[in-house]
């Protein structure tokens, strides 16, 4: 006898990357009542999709009966990835499904997703960050620097179809409350809101860039970024955060200050 097909997912996070999607699987994964896949699935962005529903249900492996199976791939936000297409599949394939996106300064974002591909060896550890990214058209570049922060453009089609089972997270109020952040998703999801995983507090998964890079500081870690490299990089985003403003109903001019 064939084992049983785990259930559709109950959840996606689907983004944003770099913004602390990571914390937030694992923390919800470790709640007794909920199943995250460990790996990032990358079913509906790309030509896995192809395979069908049922080979996606079979990618979450370790399944042990838990009523509430989720995922979270930050592709599903990516701008390259055209997630109007993405959130189409997703509305089709998923009925019901609830969506988490979890959103950071993009300024911040973009620094975190340039040193994570620094360590990845997708960028030299001599290169400049401002020189990269007035090199490439953000649309065109492959790591999507700087329309990984489009935020407002990126979450447009799944607010449209998705409506109040998409809810929206800041980095800061998950750093300022994590507690109040998980209990609230674990409302949503319809389980024991009580239940506190040890290592929820620990929110943030720093990257460290090579000590020969101009961003690595004296003693380890990475330097903060100066005043001047933040003003260069603020423009590129201040329209979305406009947008994303009106859309969130919330204040985010501190994402607009250097």
């Amino acid at each position: 006898m064939s084992e049983p097909l785990p259930p559709s997912p109950s959840f996606l996070i689907v983004g944003a990357q770099k913004g602390a999607t990571r914390w937030f699987r694992l923390n919800l994964g470790r709640h007794p009542e909920i199943f995250t896949a460990e790996e990032e699935l990358a079913f509906f962005n790309t030509e896995r999709y192809r395979r069908g529903i049922e080979f996606y249900r079979r990618s979450f492996e370790g399944w042990n009966g838990e009523r509430v199976v989720g995922e979270a791939t930050p592709g599903y936000m990516i701008w390259r990835h055209e997630p109007e297409l993405v959130a189409e599949r997703i509305h089709r394939d998923l009925p019901g499904v609830k969506l988490f996106a979890v959103l950071r300064d993009p300024v911040d974002r973009l620094y975190s997703a340039f040193i994570h591909h620094m360590k990845r060896g997708r960028i030299g550890p001599e290169e400049d960050l401002l020189a990269r990214v007035r090199g490439v058209p953000p649309e065109e570049d492959q790591l999507q620097l700087v329309a990984g922060g489009w935020y407002a453009r990126s979450l447009e089609p799944y607010m449209k179809r998705f409506g109040p089972r998409l809810t929206v997270i800041l980095n800061e109020d998950a750093r300022a409350d994590p507690r109040a952040v998980y209990a609230s998703a674990l409302g949503e999801l319809g389980v024991d809101d009580s239940f506190v995983p040890d290592e929820l507090e620990q929110v943030v998964f720093s990257r460290t860039p090579p000590p020969d890079s101009r961003y690595s500081r004296p003693g380890g870690g990475r330097r903060a970024l100066s005043e001047d490299e933040r003003l260069a990089l603020a423009p590129y985003f201040t329209e979305d955060i406009d947008r994303l403003e009106q859309m969130l109903e919330r204040d985010l001019s501190s994402w607009k200050q250097p």
